[in-house]
C-alpha cells in the first residue's frame, strides 16, 4: 500500500522503476559473487600446499626408512633456492649412482637433505602468506597452521637432521593428523564461500523474480486479478503448499474472499503441522528404541565370541551418546574393593580417562545435582556405575564456561603442565568442582527446566537400565573367563612342579645322599696320595652345587605354585612384597594403582613373577634398605608401568648378563607381555627396574 502511495499510478513510471531495481538486483549479485569468486581463488591452491606438505612428510620417512638418496625422487626445484640442484644435477646423480656403486657422499646427502628441508620451508610459507591476505583471516585455521609450522620446526626438523628415522616417524603421525585438518578446514571455507555465492544468487534471483511477477500482477485488470490470484492459490495448496497465501486488491468483495480463504489455510496449516509432529515424535521414538536394540544386539552378540575390552566398551558409550543425544553418559569402571586403585572413565564424546580416588570424588559429573547415576553390579560384583546427565549441562558446556571464567590455572588437584597455554581446563579432561564454582552457582535452573531435565532422563531409563544390565554382564563373563583362566594356568604350573618334585627334585636329593657318603668313607680312608686332597676338594664344590641347584629348585617350585584366588592380585603382590621384605631384612613401600581386571591371568602371573625375581635379586645381591614396587597406569596412554627400585649397591653398567639368570627371565616375561623392561641405576646410589606394557583389555 505504502509503495503505491510513493509511486505514480502510471505505467513508465513504474516500469522503469522495476526496470531500475532489477539492475540493482543484477548489479548486487554480481559484485557479491565476484568478490566471493575472488576470496576464493587461491583456496585450490592453498589445499594443494597443505597436501603437499603431507606428501613432503611421507617422502621424508621413505628416505629416512630407505638409504636416503633423495635423488631418486627427482624433486623440481625452486628457482628462487639457491640449494637446490639443477634437474641437470639430478640427472647428473643418477647416472653417477649407477656407475658408482658406492652411492652419493656425505656432503651429496646433506646438500639434498637441505634442499628438502628449504622445499619444505617454503611449502610453509606460502601456506602462511596465502592465510595472511585480508580475505583468509581465520583465527582456527591460524592456530593450525601456526601448529604445524611448530611441530615442523621444533620436532621433525631435528630429528630429520639427527636423521632418526623411528622418532621422526612417530612424530610425523601427529603432524599429518594436524595437516589433514588444516586441509579440511580450507576445503570448508572454500565450500562455504560457493554456497554462499549460490545462496545470494537464489536470493537475487528470488527477488528478481518476484518483481517480474509483481509488475505482470500489475498489469492484469483489477477485476481479473483476483479470480487468478485465488486460483494459483488453490493450486498451490492443493499441491502441498500448505504457506500458500494470496493478497487481493480489486473489490471488496474479493478482498473478504481472499480473507477467508486465508483464514482457512492457516487453520488446515496449524493441524496438519501438529500431526505431523506428532507422527515425527512417534517415528523417533521407535527408530531411536529400534537403534538402542540393536546397538545392544551387536554387543551382546559381540561378546558370544570375544570378551570385552575397553575399546569394545569406549565404542558402545559412544554410540549409545549418539543415538540419545540429549543426555551424557559416563562409565566410571572401579574397583569397590579397593579405594586406592585408580578408576577408568569412559565418557560418550569418545573421551576417556583416567580417575585418581580424590579426583573421583571431586567429579563435576557425579557430584552435580542432576546427574543420576546406575550401578554396574552383577551378583555380588559392583564394576562400577553409569552417570547420566542432560546435555544442556553437560562436559562441553562446563568446558567452554570454565575457559571464559578461569583467569589463572587452578593447580590443588592438577599439575601446571595439564593446563593449555592460557590456564583453560584440557580439552581431554573432565573439570572439577574447584575449577567451575561459577558455573556451579550459576547453574540452578527454574522449576520447568528442572522437570524438564528429570523427564528427560526418566523418558529413556529403560534403554539406560538395559544399557547397564548388558554392561554388567559383560564385566562378569570378563571376570569369570580371566577365573577360568587362572584356574587353567595354575592348574597347570602345579602340574609341573609336581612333576619337577618327583623327578629332578629326587635326583638332586640321591646325588646329595651319595656325596655325602662318598666323602664319608673318603674320612675313613687312609691315603697318603696328593691328589686326595684335590679330589676332597671338588666334592665340596659339588656338594655346594647340588645344595645350590636344589634351592634353587625350591624356589622354582615356590614361584610354580604361586596361586591368584578371586581378585586377589593386590593381595598377592603385597604378599610376595612382604615375603621378601622378611628374608631380605629391607623395608618395603608396595603402590597398585591398576585394577585386577584390567589384567588376564596371564598377566597377573607374569607382573608377579618380575616383582619376586627382582625382589629376590634385591635380598642376594643389593643389600638395601629400602625398596619400593610400585604398579600404575600411564596417563594418555594404554601402558601400565611396574617399576621397583631400590638403595642398594646397584649394578655396574658393563655386568655380564650370561651371569644374570633373574634379569633374563625379567626380560623374557615382559617381551611375552609384548613390552619392554629397562633397568637403570639411581642417584645416588640403587637400581630401578621398569617394566611397561599394555594389557589385552586395553588393545584388543
Amino acid at each position: 500500500m505504502w509503495l503505491s502511495n510513493l509511486i505514480p499510478n502510471k505505467l513508465t513510471i513504474r516500469a522503469q522503476v522495476a526496470t531500475i531495481i532489477v539492475i540493482l538486483l543484477f548489479l548486487g549479485s554480481s559484485l557479491t559473487s565476484g568478490f566471493l569468486a575472488w576470496a576464493a581463488q587461491n583456496d585450490a591452491k592453498a589445499i594443494n600446499i597443505a597436501g603437499s606438505i603431507r606428501m613432503a612428510t611421507y617422502r621424508f620417512n621413505f628416505l629416512l626408512a630407505s638409504d636416503f638418496d633423495p635423488s631418486n625422487l627427482g624433486l623440481q626445484a625452486n628457482p628462487s633456492d639457491k640449494d637446490r640442484l639443477s634437474f641437470k644435477d639430478s640427472l647428473g646423480a643418477k647416472a653417477g649412482s649407477v656407475v658408482d656403486s658406492t652411492g652419493p657422499t656425505a656432503a651429496d646427502k646433506e646438500q639434498r637433505l637441505n634442499t628438502l628441508i628449504n622445499d619444505m620451508n617454503r611449502r610453509h610459507q606460502l601456506l602462511h602468506q596465502y592465510q595472511n591476505q585480508l580475505a583468509n583471516r581465520n583465527e582456527r585455521i591460524d592456530r593450525q597452521i601456526k601448529r604445524i609450522e611448530q611441530r615442523w620446526q621444533n620436532e621433525l626438523l631435528p630429528l630429520l637432521l639427527n636423521n632418526d628415522a623411528q622418532g621422526f616417524y612417530k612424530a610425523s603421525l601427529p603432524y599429518v593428523q594436524q595437516v589433514d585438518a588444516v586441509v579440511s578446514q580450507l576445503q570448508y571455507r572454500n565450500e562455504r564461500r560457493q554456497s554462499q555465492q549460490q545462496l545470494f544468487q537464489l536470493f537475487f534471483l528470488g527477488l528478481m523474480v518476484l518483481i517480474m511477477l509483481a509488475v505482470i500482477a500489475e498489469l492484469r485488470k483489477k477485476a481479473l486479478a483476483p479470480i487468478q490470484n485465488l486460483v494459483k492459490a488453490k493450486e498451490g495448496f492443493k499441491s502441498g503448499q500448505l504457506d500458500t497465501r494470496v493478497v487481493i486488491k480489486g473489490y471488496s468483495e474479493f478482498e473478504e474472499l481472499g480473507l477467508s480463504f486465508n483464514d482457512m489455510v492457516s487453520t488446515i496449516e496449524k493441524n496438519h503441522l501438529y500431526l505431523e509432529n506428532e507422527v515425527q515424535s512417534k517415528t523417533a521414538h521407535l527408530t531411536q528404541a529400534n537403534q538402542v536394540l540393536a546397538l545392544l544386539y551387536d554387543f551382546a552378540k559381540y561378546l558370544t565370541t570375544s570378551q570385552v575390552s575397553i575399546v569394545e566398551l569406549n565404542r558402545l558409550i559412544a554410540d549409545f551418546g549418539k543415538i540419545i543425544p540429549d543426555l551424557e553418559f559416563t562409565l566410571c569402571l572401579k574397583n569397590d574393593l579397593l579405594d586406592n586403585q585408580d578408576a577408568i572413565a569412559i565418557h560418550s564424546s569418545a573421551l576417556r580417562e583416567l580417575c585418581s580416588t580424590s579426583t573421583c570424588d571431586n567429579c563435576l559429573i557425579k557430584t552435580n545435582a542432576y546427574t543420576q547415576s546406575f550401578d554396574i553390579r552383577h551378583q555380588k560384583y559392583q564394576y562400577g556405575e553409569l552417570r547420566v546427565r542432560p546435555k544442556s549441562l553437560g562436559i562441553s558446556q562446563s568446558l567452554n564456561i570454565s575457559r571464559s571464567t578461569a583467569e589463572t590455572p587452578i593447580t590443588d588437584n592438577i599439575a601446571p603442565s595439564d593446563f593449555l597455554k592460557h590456564g583453560a581446563v584440557p580439552d581431554n579432561r573432565i573439570p572439577l568442582i574447584e575449577e567451575l564454582n561459577a558455573f556451579s552457582e550459576s547453574e540452578q535452573l527454574p522449576e520447568a527446566e528442572k522437570i524438564a531435565t528429570k523427564a528427560l532422563i526418566s523418558d529413556n531409563k529403560e534403554a539406560i537400565v538395559a544399557l547397564t544390565n548388558l554392561i554388567s554382564t559383560a564385566m562378569f563373563l570378563l571376570h569369570q573367563r580371566q577365573h577360568e583362566h587362572q584356574i587353567i594356568l595354575l592348574e597347570e604350573r602345579a602340574t609341573i612342579a609336581r612333576e619337577l618334585h618327583d623327578s629332578l627334585a629326587q635326583s638332586l636329593s640321591y646325588l646329595k645322599i651319595q656325596v655325602t657318603i662318598l666323602e664319608k668313607r673318603l674320612n675313613h680312608t687312609h691315603c697318603d696320595s696328593p691328589d686326595l686332597v684335590m679330589v676332597t676338594d671338588s666334592i665340596l664344590k659339588i656338594k655346594e652345587g647340588l645344595t645350590s641347584a636344589y634351592q634353587h629348585l625350591r624356589d622354582l617350585l615356590v614361584t610354580f605354585r604361586l596361586s591368584l584366588n578371586d581378585d586377589s592380585f593386590d593381595e598377592a603382590l603385597h604378599n610376595s612384597a612382604d615375603e621378601f621384605a622378611k628374608k631380605g631384612g629391607f623395608n618395603i613401600k608396595v603402590s597398585n594403582q591398576v585394577m585386577s581386571l584390567n589384567l588376564n591371568a596371564s598377566e597377573q602371573v607374569n607382573v608377579i613373577q618380575i616383582v619376586r625375581e627382582a625382589l629376590s635379586n634385591i635380598c642376594r645381591h643389593a643389600e638395601a634398605n629400602n625398596v619400593e614396587v610400585s604398579y600404575v597406569y600411564i596417563a594418555d596412554s594404554d601402558d601400565t608401568l611396574l617399576t621397583i627400585s631400590d638403595d642398594g649397591k646397584g649394578i655396574s653398567g658393563n655386568f655380564d648378563h650370561t651371569h644374570h639368570h633373574g634379569l633374563m627371565i625379567m626380560q623374557e616375561r615382559a617381551k611375552s607381555l609384548g613390552g619392554t623392561l629397562q633397568i637403570t641405576q639411581n642417584h645416588p646410589k640403587g637400581t630401578t627396574i621398569e617394566a611397561r606394557f599394555a594389557p589385552t583389555f586395553f588393545t584388543n
